[in-house]
């Protein structure tokens, strides 16, 4: 035997709780939608439209991460085109998109399988995109997820990119009946703060998907655990343990799989014949850690400096001091290490704290100190050093940006 082969040997489990760990990928599509029965009935309402020639400008689909969004959307809508000739679907995720201009790029690389060149700029990839349009069918649904990752650049704000795409001058010129629907897991008018002209070009069509609860987690997930698990080996405690936690801290069912993978995985680490409460327990630190991470990592950097500031004093014992107020916030971020980086007045970092706060990434609140006035408090809804995790993976993408 190779040392490979003891490596191999030592690290492969004796007896493991799965069956088809496969089972458990959120990223695997499901062969039947479960627990949005009314949303596809509002979908291929909307869809049905064209038998009385109409179809909405926009449609928002909006809703927490793990509701079922996307999939949901993009079934119905496919099926729909699938049974009507005068219908296209065309599907875009814009989640790795930096700027407007690479918004409008993977639209036109989906339509026509072509690149634009940076030199062709926007107005090239529109051109290219109401000309592919023009040979396609009489109606057009373009589903663009992750919307509300597009943000500002220095050429273009996310109004002038949806007023193009709606309003376009060469879509008016050749007729194209286009339905562009948004997905996103904020409010569209407000996370991308719309002007007035693009507001008044959408339509009021929305549907919402909001969280999963217990039973519904059940219905969807149940089947993949089934499969997923050897008989026996997910108890009936540690599961309804797992499925209410899941339901009341996040009503996700992408967290929910990745959850009792955890606790799989924990469980053989431990030598342990089944799952026990206590590994869901531990999974459940570890799924709200890696996705807090991760929705740190998709706000904006002024945003995330805010939050740097926020976790940026120490205590004696070495902890994170919080709360924190406003003023010490301000201070930190105009040391002179940082002011000519972030530039932010004290009214900025107010305002910023508060769209923290209904992203739910801080608490605050107000105090009152006689006649000192009164002080804003703001602290972290989650462990604050995840913030510092966050800042080093950003940190680490955006030097891979450079370099390429």
């Amino acid at each position: 035997m190779t040392d490979y082969d003891d490596l191999f040997a030592a690290t492969a489990p004796d007896e493991s709780v799965f069956a088809d760990k496969q089972a458990l990928d959120p990223l695997q599509p499901p062969a039947t939608i479960r627990g949005r029965d009314e949303h596809q009935r509002q979908l291929a309402s909307i869809l049905n439209g064209v038998t009385e020639g109409y179809l909405p400008p926009t449609v928002t689909i909006h809703g927490p991460p793990g509701t079922g969004k996307t999939v949901t959307t993009r079934r119905v809508c496919q099926e729909f085109a699938a049974r009507h000739d005068s219908v296209a679907v065309e599907y875009v995720n814009l989640k790795e998109c930096r700027s407007i201009f690479s918004a409008a790029r993977e639209i036109h690389l989906e339509l026509t399988g072509e690149t634009v060149g940076a030199y062709e700029g926007v107005d090239g990839a529109f051109t290219g995109i109401w000309e592919a349009l023009a040979e396609y069918p009489e109606w057009t649904v373009l589903i663009l997820d992750e919307i509300d990752q597009i943000k500002q650049d220095a050429n273009y704000d996310p109004s002038d990119f949806l007023y193009r795409l709606l309003r376009g001058e060469g879509k008016l010129k050749r007729d194209i009946q286009l339905s562009a629907w948004l997905i996103s897991n904020e409010l569209v008018e407000v996370d991308l703060r719309l002007d007035s002209r693009v507001e008044s070009a959408m339509s009021d069509e929305a549907v919402f998907f909001g969280p999963y609860g217990t039973s519904e987690l059940d219905a969807i997930v149940g089947p993949q655990l089934d499969t997923a698990f050897r008989a026996g080996a997910l108890p009936a405690d540690a599961r309804e343990y797992g499925l209410q936690e899941a339901a009341w801290r996040w009503g996700d069912a992408r967290k929910t799989l990745r959850l009792f993978r955890r606790a799989g995985e924990t469980a053989i680490d431990r030598g342990l014949e089944t799952i026990s409460t206590d590994c869901v327990r531990e999974s459940l630190t570890d799924t709200e850690r890696e996705s807090t991470i991760a929705k740190l990592q998709s706000i904006p950097l002024r945003h995330l400096a805010v939050l740097a500031a926020s976790v940026g004093q120490r205590t004696d014992a070495g902890e994170i001091s919080q709360p924190v107020r406003t003023s010490d916030i301000h201070e930190r971020l105009n040391h002179p290490s940082t002011a000519d980086r972030f530039q932010l007045g004290q009214r900025t970092v107010r305002q910023l704290v508060d769209e923290l706060a209904t992203m739910g990434l801080v608490d605050t609140w107000t105090e009152s100190h006689g006649r000192d006035g009164r002080a804003k408090y703001v602290a972290t809804t989650f462990d604050p050093a995840w913030v510092r995790e966050a800042q080093a993976a950003v940190a680490a993408d955006l030097a891979g940006d450079a370099v390429e």
